[in-house]
């Protein structure tokens, strides 16, 4: 189970730091940012659609 919530918390690190990416992104004065942009959020739109729950993983155990 540890394995499990470190892994978790690994994405949740990864989530974190896309969004400050995105962020700093949205910023910058750069005109061809927009596709990286939602890019970015698309990666974090499909960490939060496709992660495991843990009371799922608890509810296997």
């Amino acid at each position: 189970m540890n394995d499990v919530l470190e892994a978790k918390l690994t994405i949740s690190r990864i989530k974190t730091q896309l969004l400050d990416l995105a962020g700093e992104l949205i910023a910058d004065d750069s005109s061809d940012k927009e596709y990286a942009i939602k890019r970015i959020l698309g990666v974090v739109e499909y960490i939060d659609e496709n992660d495991v729950k843990v009371c799922d993983i608890e509810s296997k155990l």
